[in-house]
């Protein structure tokens, strides 16, 4: 979806514009939060801080456990201690994980709530994006 906003921009129809992108293009795909603020500073979308964005932060953050920390909290995640508390909450309220100490204790619907909050989010960015866009339209592969 970036991908077709940037390619439909009448910037890129300039080589300097173009150029530029190149430049930066793996920078915006690098994180969640360099997506949002690509997004937010190119084409004033903003999807964050709602609640569809704050709970889908919380599949982030627990892949990013399961992945890079081997299913406990990561040392990154251990060492923002402003946001361990918030992240903690997320995982039980959310995600239905627990967290004691770095270790993370999945329940059964992890999974499934874990779809369903990146399914909402997923709709939710759509409804943004296409009332801004309507006329977007992503190829189909």
């Amino acid at each position: 979806m970036i991908k077709s906003l940037f390619s439909a921009d009448a910037a890129m129809s300039f080589p300097l514009a173009r150029a530029l992108h190149r430049e930066v293009e793996d920078s915006i795909f690098r994180t969640w939060d360099a997506r949002r603020k690509w997004l937010n500073a190119a084409f004033d979308i903003n999807v964050s801080g709602d609640k569809a964005s704050q709970d889908f932060d919380a599949v982030i953050d627990l892949r990013n456990s399961i992945v890079h920390g081997d299913g406990q909290l990561t040392d990154l995640q251990v060492s923002k201690f402003k946001d361990l508390f918030r992240l903690k909450e997320q995982y039980s309220r959310v995600l239905s994980a627990q967290v004691n100490g770095r270790i993370i204790t999945f329940s059964s619907e992890v999974a499934v709530r874990s779809a369903i909050v990146s399914r909402d989010f997923v709709l939710h960015f759509d409804k943004v994006l296409l009332t801004k866009f309507p006329t977007i339209a992503v190829p189909v592969s």
